[in-house]
């Protein structure tokens, strides 16, 4: 028997006794459980890989990509040579030194605390992205004084919620580290003025990040000419840990060199674990559709007893008689995998108008902005997932239909001629 009559036998057995449909009733039910499954699948995992990538572009709004500093938490001196040598590394696009140092803001009776990162503004632009989330003002005002020699300092949107604070107030910057003089430890002080509020979206930068021109950090933390580090901006972003394992080696042992990934390593390490859980979870709707396959084919085998033991008799074998049951679950997996994805795409590339007609149906608030900083689902269905899940399904049924394509080979021609 050769394939192509094994093909044409196999989609006959897929028609309907009524003639009324091309495949019958069984046959529409596993076609539609199975795309439903795929469907679901890829909009879940496109939902969780944008989520992933809006953390992602949120933590490298406000940090870089590769951050070098001093082991022990010792202050960087010659700081100027690290960054040249980091520079040099193939794949690093721009570097600049930065000073980190912990510090309270008061303001109206109310005091909070943040961290302070001193930065050289022309180079900071182009290591982080910080200048794209200034609601008001402008990087470039920190280097400024005012008319009362008050220098200026951008903070967070939720601090400055939090503190009551608008563009153009003075807020106090006080440092927990205190001066010694004859009249004992006195706390470093110094008032600023507030040239520039920012939002990144990420509430723990927003509520606890304030930035100040590196001369006057180094100055308030008493930190000289010296740094806290070196950051750097990669061509690449998913190549930074292996630039960082390049950087540490050329570098001494007295130098720490991390990547964005390790840094936030145990966040990224949660969002994945969460998106492999929910696929999983979702390929059991694919796994239980699959059992209408297996149900569907049975009865077919046990309806069509008598026409395969006809097939047998005249001379077809157990593999021919495998194969065309083997060709119909192929067939009902191939064509729910393909109106699945298919669903799936149209589904996710329009998310937001499902979205939007929820929350105006139901009084629904899926995303506030208040809390989540994002207007809409963020939906990414790379090529990767949406032909793994296609393909993974599509295995699904395959397996699905081994058992029901067996036992059709196993039936006796003799008992079901003699009986049926």
């Amino acid at each position: 028997m050769s394939f192509s009559t094994e093909l044409f036998i196999g989609f006959r057995h897929l028609r309907s006794r009524s003639k009324l449909a091309f495949v019958s009733l069984t046959t529409w039910i596993s076609v539609l459980g199975i795309a439903l499954g795929v469907a679901t699948l890829i909009v879940v995992v496109g939902v969780m890989t944008g989520f992933q990538r809006e953390f992602r572009d949120k933590i490298l709004g406000t940090q870089s990509h590769i951050v070098i500093t001093r082991s022990g938490a010792s202050l960087m001196r010659n700081w100027q040579d690290v960054l040249q040598k980091a520079r040099q590394h193939e794949g690093v696009v721009a570097a600049s030194p930065f000073v980190y140092g912990q510090a309270m803001f008061s303001f109206n009776n109310r005091v909070l605390g943040a961290v302070v990162r001193g930065i050289v503004p022309d180079r900071e632009i182009d290591v982080t992205d910080i200048r794209r989330y200034l609601k008001d003002g402008s990087l470039e005002k920190i280097l400024e004084n005012n008319s009362e020699g008050k220098p200026g300092v951008i903070i967070g949107a939720e601090l400055a919620k939090n503190l009551f604070l608008k563009e153009g107030d003075t807020v106090m910057m006080v440092s927990p580290v205190g001066v010694v003089t004859p009249m004992g430890l006195v706390p470093r002080t110094k008032k600023f003025q507030v040239v520039g509020i920012f939002r990144s979206g990420f509430y723990q930068y927003d509520a606890g990040l304030s930035f100040i021109s590196m001369k006057e950090s180094q100055v308030f933390f008493g930190f000289g000419k010296s740094v806290t580090g070196v950051h750097l901006r990669v061509e690449d972003i998913f190549s930074a840990e292996r630039i960082s394992r390049k950087i540490q080696g050329a570098l001494s042992g007295a130098y720490l060199s991390r990547s964005w990934q390790e840094m936030n390593r145990n966040l990224f390490s949660a969002l994945k674990t969460e998106k492999t859980t929910l696929t999983i979870l979702l390929l059991l709707v694919v796994v239980v559709a699959a059992f209408n396959i297996i149900g569907s084919l049975v009865m077919v085998v046990m309806e069509k007893g008598r026409e395969i033991a006809i097939l047998k008799s005249m001379g077809a074998t157990s593999g021919a008689i495998l194969r065309i049951f083997f060709v119909q679950g192929a067939f009902i997996g191939l064509v729910g995998a393909v109106l699945g994805t298919g669903g799936g795409l149209v589904l996710g590339w329009n998310l937001h108008v499902v979205e939007d007609f929820l929350e105006r149906a139901f009084g629904l608030d899926i995303l506030p902005p208040s809390v989540y900083h994002i207007e809409k689902l963020p939906v990414q269905m790379t090529p990767f997932d949406v032909s793994v899940t296609a393909v993974v399904a599509f295995i699904i049924c395959l397996a699905a239909t081994l058992y029901p394509a067996w036992r059709a080979s196993r039936v006796d021609p003799v008992e079901n001629l003699r009986y049926g």
